[in-house]
C-alpha cells in the first residue's frame, strides 16, 4: 500500500495532509511487521483521517466552493457541507454537495460523503450500541478507501 506516495497524483496533495497520509502508511506498515494482534486499530485511521478533512477543505477552497475566510475558519465543517440528506432548507452556502456533483459528477459528491461517514465519523465517534473497533484488515480497508476518494477527487479536475 506505500507506494501509492510513489504515484504521480499524491504529489498534488498539499503538504500537511500528505505528511499525515504518509504518517498513517507508515503505522499500518509497522503493525504488518510487528504481527501482534490488537483489539482495536483505529489509531492507525486517524491520521488519514485527519489528512482527509484538511484535503477535502484544501480542495473545497481551490475549486473556489468555499472562501478563503472560510477554509481558514473554524467553524466549516465537511460533515454538513456533504451530507446529501441535509433537508432542502437547511442547504445555505455551506453545502456543498451539489456543487461538487455539478463539478465532477455525482458519483464523486456521493464517493467524498461515503468516505467521510465511514473512515472518519464512524472511526473517531463512540456508539454504546455498536462496537466501532477495527480489526487490521479493516483499517487497511479505510486507509485505501480514504487514498481512493483523494486520488478520484484530483484526478477529477486535470
Amino acid at each position: 500500500m506505500k507506494e501509492v506516495v510513489q504515484e504521480q497524483w499524491f504529489d498534488q496533495i498539499p503538504e500537511r495532509p500528505r505528511t499525515l497520509l504518509i504518517l498513517a502508511l507508515d503505522l499500518y506498515q509497522r503493525e504488518v511487521a510487528q504481527g501482534t494482534e490488537l483489539s482495536d486499530y483505529s489509531f492507525l485511521v486517524f491520521p488519514a483521517a485527519k489528512a482527509y478533512e484538511g484535503f477535502l477543505k484544501h480542495y473545497f477552497f481551490t475549486q473556489g466552493l468555499i472562501a478563503k475566510r472560510t477554509y481558514e475558519g473554524k467553524r466549516f465543517r465537511i460533515g454538513r457541507a456533504l451530507n446529501p440528506d441535509i433537508h432542502p432548507k437547511g442547504r445555505d452556502e455551506y453545502w456543498l454537495y451539489d456543487d461538487v456533483s455539478k463539478k465532477c459528477g455525482a458519483e464523486l459528491a456521493t464517493e467524498l460523503w461515503d468516505t467521510w461517514l465511514v473512515c472518519r465519523n464512524q472511526v473517531f465517534h463512540y456508539f454504546p450500541l455498536k462496537d466501532s473497533s477495527l480489526q487490521l484488515e479493516h483499517a487497511q480497508q479505510k486507509l485505501e478507501k480514504i487514498l481512493s476518494a483523494i486520488r478520484i477527487a484530483i484526478l477529477c479536475n486535470q
